[in-house]
């Protein structure tokens, strides 16, 4: 019985050193690819967000690993930080109209985090004057302790900035923003139903 000739395929010398460099760089390639962000919170009580360890003094310890460039929305690294250290905050109202959908839209393109907080009770007012101050505008922001009543692209993308947002999303990651939720309220005497701010033009 004769036995099956073996097939042979020759690779020329110049394929391989051009093969090599590109299954290397597919195992760094994966490896870069995943990403791990720690949070934790300091002595202080202030949380931190950070591609290193935390120190061994840190409380409430978290890791967590997101695949960079991925189809999950995941914020890059760099979102996530400036979401922790300056939350932004939207503040609308029924009667806001375009105004209130163009600076939703600003946070949505940017890729921003985000709650929306609606005018609606007067407890709602009360809180909102405690945190912005009257006159009651809207749409107004929040990021962190800035605050910025009435829409305003240039001066919103720069206190964006400032906090350390990135200027673009990433591919896939557009920022779906929280439900809209009434303001905290605060223990205030009862007083007659508000009238909804008016947008700023």
């Amino acid at each position: 019985m004769k036995t099956p000739a073996r097939l042979y395929c020759p690779v020329p010398r110049l394929a391989l050193s051009l093969i090599a460099p590109m299954i290397m760089g597919l195992g760094i390639a994966s490896d870069a690819a995943a990403q791990k962000t720690y949070r934790w919170t300091d002595e202080q009580g202030q949380v931190h967000f950070s591609d290193l360890p935390p120190p061994p003094t840190a409380r409430k310890k978290e890791e967590k690993q997101y695949n960079v460039g991925g189809s999950d929305n995941t914020p890059s690294f760099a979102v996530r930080k400036a979401a922790g250290n300056f939350p932004v905050v939207l503040y609308s109202s029924d009667n806001c109209g375009d105004l209130c959908v163009s600076a939703r839209d600003l946070l949505k393109k940017r890729g921003i985090p985000f709650s929306e907080r609606k005018i609606v009770t007067a407890e709602d007012m009360a809180a909102y004057r405690e945190r912005l101050g009257a006159p009651e505008e809207v749409p107004a922001v929040t990021i962190g302790t800035l605050t910025q009543k009435g829409f305003d692209g240039g001066r919103w993308n720069r206190m964006l900035d400032d906090a350390g947002y990135p200027r673009t999303a990433l591919p896939g990651a557009a920022a779906t923003p929280d439900p809209a939720t009434p303001a905290p309220t605060t223990p205030a005497p009862a007083t007659p139903a508000p009238t909804a701010p008016a947008p700023t033009q």
